[in-house]
């Protein structure tokens, strides 16, 4: 009877354990599984890790679900968040955590063209040069009033692949991408595409993570997170360690800055550090959100 005793009260002990753990322990689903979302969940992972409290990140195995779809399914609270960039809508419609995510760096853009189209791109001196060419974007990404507010042709698709076999058959002329986007994707098209060289543009481009309504516990831990790896140094150690080579390879001083406008950031958006980055010859060109 002793033993049984003690082999209950150890059942008991473990299923109370369990409980207390499943109780205590933050759980994210999100829906963003893609290589470019990588440091985004790494930023994730270490506010959770600062709030000294058991967390759990789940997400799929491969990317499912476009932006379009996983916005909606995190409104509906079926996920508790997703990173993205800020428009009035989703400031509205979910709750924002208000520090970016990249620290404007998303908003600076290099462009991917083909080889032979190169020397006309990277001789664009003005935005009334970029006017008489075409760009490709996602028909479902924030950013993209950001053509017609500066006057911009732009061609458009649902599907983030499918933008590169478009630049390929030469359905628009240029796919501006995040310089920290850039590099990594060249990779997979190496004979197909080249970085313009000479031009760089740059917009307003805060990425925030969005909550679920249904979450606002989730959203003020995150924020207090992020809040402590500012202010301790981590979130500036593992910004470089991943967007570092990608800034210094790009060259920035090197390049003509054309600025845009992006009207689907809010007005009251926070001004973003930028020197972190930005060339000290460039920043009075840029001192926007």
């Amino acid at each position: 009877m002793a033993v049984l005793r003690v082999f209950f009260i150890l059942v008991i002990s473990i299923l109370l354990t369990s409980r207390i753990y499943a109780e205590d322990t933050i759980i994210v689903k999100h829906y963003q599984q893609h290589p470019r979302y990588e440091f985004g969940l790494k930023v994730l992972d270490l506010a959770l890790s600062k709030l000294e409290q058991n967390y759990q990140i789940v997400g799929p195995q491969t990317q499912e679900l476009n932006q379009a779809r996983g916005e909606l399914l995190v409104i509906d609270g079926q996920f508790d968040l997703q990173f993205i960039s800020t428009t009035l809508h989703r400031e509205s419609s979910m709750i924002p955590v208000r520090i970016p995510i990249y620290q404007g760096l998303l908003g600076l853009r290099l462009l991917l063209v083909k080889p032979e189209l190169n020397a006309k791109i990277k001789n664009i001196t003005s935005l009334d040069e970029l006017r008489k060419f075409v760009g490709g974007h996602g028909a479902h990404w924030g950013d993209l009033p950001v053509y017609a507010e500066n006057k911009l042709k732009v061609v458009t698709s649902v599907s983030y692949d499918n933008l590169f076999e478009m630049l390929k058959k030469k359905r628009f002329d240029y796919f501006h991408r995040g310089v920290n986007e850039i590099w990594n994707e060249l990779e997979h098209y190496p004979n197909d595409f080249v970085v313009a060289d000479n031009i760089m543009l740059f917009y307003p481009h805060p990425v925030y993570f969005f909550v679920g309504k249904h979450r606002p516990e989730l959203a003020e831990q995150i924020e207090r997170g992020m809040r402590i790896a500012i202010a301790d140094g981590s979130y500036q150690t593992l910004f470089l360690q991943y967007h570092e080579k990608d800034i210094v390879r790009a060259k920035l001083d090197d390049r003509r800055l054309i600025i845009l406008k992006n009207p689907a950031v809010p007005a009251d958006t926070p001004i973003i550090r930028k020197d972190w980055w930005m060339p000290p010859s460039k920043m009075s060109l840029s001192q926007t959100p």
